[in-house]
């Protein structure tokens, strides 16, 4: 703090005080003498007290006294007798003491005065420097109520956002005392229950739980309170509008610094419509379930990256696996048929490569020893996490499939005996085709012996070479009935299809003269060869020439002419097109022509077709019927031509399935 004089003033050095002591008595002398000259008259004694005063003022008692001895000095050289002399007479001895204690007591009156000064300066300056402190203390003290203030009213607003929240989360929530009556509950809590807060205050196991949970809630809350653990359980508890819900409720302690229990607090959720949905889940599962055991269908998944794999609980039925073991690739693979594993490599060499779609049949040997026939279908899925699995179903079509044989069997059967019955329809080509052999056998024959009669050797041999020729053709033909009547299994052997063709074409040549039907070949050159059963395959096409022969019975307007053409189908199949001019059949009924039963034939059982049908598809092909853009009908087959492509390996690793194995391409 600064003073109120300046530091030259209050603290000046000794030699200044010292010459200001001088300098202060030469003033009075020489103000005293310049009175004494103009005026005869000066107040000598006033003047040299004025300096003393002004010395011991300025510079304290030491200068002080060093002016009262000058201006004793100059008072007794300059005004008293004998002037200008140092001599001291008697009489003025009185006046110089009176003069020096006069002097003597301005000096001490300074010095007090001095003292008093400093000593007011002194308290002035710690006064200030107190009132700065208090000052300061005060400035601080108001920061620290203003802080307080603040923090009171962030603790206050702390206080209502906190009870904000706990009213306003979506949440029961509940305070209780050590002995587990209720302390506290939040607003969420009181308008679902409706109750006000002086109906449960104290109540000390709860309020609004269903009387059948009750008993359950009061032995959770003794055998917790005696043990102070945190618990949780679920119950029903009441809404205001009388619904009771159920609640998971979960309550935990509040412990002092002794690890006594001090406050409990709970918190309830509710999860009716979790449990409704649980409930609903385990009821679509139950019908799941028996869905699949029902219709002897299994379901699987298969993630991609990691491998894992899932049955359900009808899949391990159906492969006779133990639901404890984990489903694996390995597992797979110890049940798969010997002769189905390439099938599986390659279906799995598909799933690695990313395919989409699954649809194939597999032999399974069970741990039992039975074989079952499974059809897979599964489709791949794309989650939203980049997760890809492959999801599907089981199929158990092993009954279907011996069902299927016995269909077969009955088919082929049935097959037999429509070869037998078309046999008897075409009893007068056969005698026609018989016939003219044995004529010319028979001719030749006897013209032979004349010829042998005569000597006429040649000519004799030429007859007999001619013979041997028609009694060839007549066997090829008696050959081919035979072939074409015998029951046997099929023989899937590699067939030219324009051969089939002329063959059957020799066959039903007398059944087309008698209905005046004219038959063209256009058979396309050159034609893989396909692979089939020939008996099979001319039954297929007598039975598709006998229908457009029948169907062009009636026409009158127009030549009869029936076409057979052949050509390449797609890049492994061959086509054959029986085409006639006959009378048709209405759009709708062209897709019912080769269901079981059904004929457009007044005598007609409605077989023929759907045998059609049945041996072009075991031969990999499929048969269909269209109309024609003018008059009549175009039946069309395919057939699966052989495949002479060199076979090539690939090699897949399977992600997370840790296998490696060879697929043909």
């Amino acid at each position: 703090m600064s003073k109120s004089s300046p530091a030259w003033f209050s603290k000046p050095s000794r030699v200044l005080r010292y010459a200001m002591a001088a300098l202060s008595v030469v003033a009075a002398l020489v103000l005293g003498l310049l009175l004494d000259r103009f005026l005869e008259t000066a107040p000598f004694v006033s003047l040299f007290l004025c300096s003393i005063m002004f010395a011991s003022w300025f510079g304290g008692v030491g200068p002080g006294i060093f002016a009262t001895g000058l201006s004793i000095w100059a008072f007794d050289y300059y005004f008293l007798p004998p002037m200008n002399s140092l001599a001291v007479f008697f009489e003025v001895i009185p006046r110089l003491l009176l003069f020096a204690i006069t002097a003597v007591f301005v000096i001490a009156l300074n010095a007090a005065q001095r003292s008093a000064a400093r000593s007011l300066r002194c308290t002035r300056d710690d006064l200030q420097t107190a009132v700065q402190e208090l000052e300061r203390l005060n400035a601080s003290l108001q920061v620290e109520n203003a802080e307080r203030r603040r923090a009171e009213q962030n603790i206050r607003q702390a206080e209502r956002e906190l009870q904000l929240t706990i009213d306003t989360i979506p949440a029961l929530a509940a305070r209780y005392r050590r002995d587990g009556s209720l302390d506290f509950v939040n607003q969420t809590w009181r308008d679902y229950t409706g109750l006000a807060p002086d109906s449960f205050t104290g109540q000390r196991w709860g309020v609004a739980i269903h009387p059948d949970d009750l008993p359950l809630v009061e032995s959770e809350w003794r055998a917790h309170l005696a043990t102070g653990q945190p618990f949780q359980m679920e119950h029903r508890l009441r809404r205001a509008d009388g619904e009771y819900r159920w609640h998971v409720v979960r309550r935990v302690p509040l412990r002092d610094e002794n690890g006594g229990v001090v406050k409990w607090y709970g918190v309830g959720h509710d999860i009716e419509d979790q449990k409704r949905a649980e409930s609903a889940l385990r009821r679509n599962e139950a019908y799941f379930a028996e869905a699949q055991r029902l219709s002897v269908t299994g379901s699987f998944g298969w993630k991609i990256a990691s491998g894992e794999i899932s049955w359900s609980h009808e899949t391990h039925r159906i492969l006779g696996v133990d639901p404890a073991i984990k489903p694996t690739i390995d597992v797979i693979f110890q049940g798969v048929h010997p002769d189905d594993r390439d099938l599986v490599r390659r279906e799995l060499a598909r799933a690695a490569q990313g395919e989409q779609d699954y649809d194939y049949e597999y032999r399974f040997l069970t741990p039992n020893g039975c074989v079952k026939h499974l059809h897979i279908r599964a489709h791949r899925l794309k989650y939203e996490s980049g997760e890809e699995e492959i999801v599907g179903a089981l199929m158990d079509v092993t009954a279907n499939r011996k069902a299927q044989e016995a269909l077969h069997a009955a088919q082929t059967a049935l097959a037999h005996v429509t070869r037998v019955t078309t046999l008897g329809e075409m009893s007068a080509s056969i005698a026609h085709e018989l016939n003219q052999p044995l004529a010319a056998i028979v001719t030749n024959g006897e013209a032979s012996l004349r010829w042998l009669s005569r000597g006429e050797m040649d000519e004799a041999l030429d007859g007999i070479k001619f013979i041997i020729n028609e009694a060839h053709r007549a066997s090829g033909v008696i050959r081919g009935i035979r072939e074409f009547s015998r029951k046997a299994a099929p023989e899937m052997v590699e067939l030219d299809i324009n051969d089939v063709i002329n063959e059957v074409v020799t066959l039903v040549q007398r059944e087309s003269h008698r209905h005046g039907v004219t038959m063209q070949l256009r058979p396309a050159s050159p034609l893989p060869m396909v692979r089939g059963d020939r008996i099979q395959v001319q039954q297929v096409i007598i039975n598709l020439v006998i229908n457009a022969i029948q169907a062009m019975a009636t026409v009158t307007d127009r030549e009869r002419v029936l076409l057979i053409r052949t050509q390449r189908h797609e890049s492994d199949h061959v086509l054959v097109a029986v085409e006639d001019v006959g009378v048709g059949i209405e759009p709708e009924k062209a897709d019912r022509l080769f269901s079981a039963f059904y004929t457009t034939k007044t005598d007609g059982l409605g077989m023929g077709l759907s045998i059609c049908r049945s041996i072009v598809e075991n031969h990999g092909g499929r048969v269909w019927a269209s109309r024609n853009t003018g008059p009549g009908m175009t039946f069309q087959f395919t057939i699966q031509q052989v495949d002479t492509r060199p076979e090539t390996i690939e090699f897949v690793v399977l992600p997370g399935a840790n296998l490696s194995y060879a697929v043909p391409e």
